[in-house]
This record gives structure tokens, sequence and C-alpha cells, in this order.
């Protein structure tokens, strides 16, 4: 939810940006553009600080847990591995 949220919140913050420059008299496409990718990327670094960091955090969150069942799943293969070997012969 919250990856939606801060997309979302980027979407508009674009689509402002492009509204605000077109209604200040930028007509050149390209320089259209590129002024609104430029200001909409600097307004979002620091307007959608929070959001942006929730998102890492449920990002990082994600990853830790799968990283964690891959590392279990390959505890148990190795536990079942050691089990299926045949005994040492005694000394």
């Amino acid at each position: 939810m919250t990856v939606l949220r801060y997309s979302v919140l980027r979407l508009m913050l674009l689509f402002g940006c492009l509204l605000v420059l077109w209604l200040v008299g930028v007509r050149n496409v390209v320089l259209l553009v590129a002024l609104t990718a430029v200001l909409s990327i600097t307004l979002s670094y620091f307007l959608l600080r929070g959001p942006r960091d929730a998102m890492a955090q449920t990002l990082a969150d994600r990853a830790a847990r799968r990283a964690g069942h891959t590392r279990a799943d390959a505890d148990a293969a190795a536990e079942d591995a050691e089990d299926e070997r045949p005994p040492a012969p005694p000394v």
C-alpha cells in the first residue's frame, strides 16, 4: 500500500508541475517536459521524504522476509542431506 501511495503522490506532483508550467506559458514541448522532470524530481525529494522512507522500509522488510525464507529453506535442505548420509564406520 505504501508503494502505491508513493507512486500516486509522485504522479500527482509530476502532473501538477506540468500543469503549472503550461499555465505559466511554457509551450515548447521539449522544454516543458525537461523542466517538468527537473522540477518534479526536485520537489519530490523534499516534499515526499516521509512516504519515500516508508516505502523504502516496506521494501526492505519484504526483502528481509524473502531472504529469511530462502535461508531457512537452505538450512532445511542441508539438514535433510545430513540425515540421509550413511553413518560413519566406528573407529
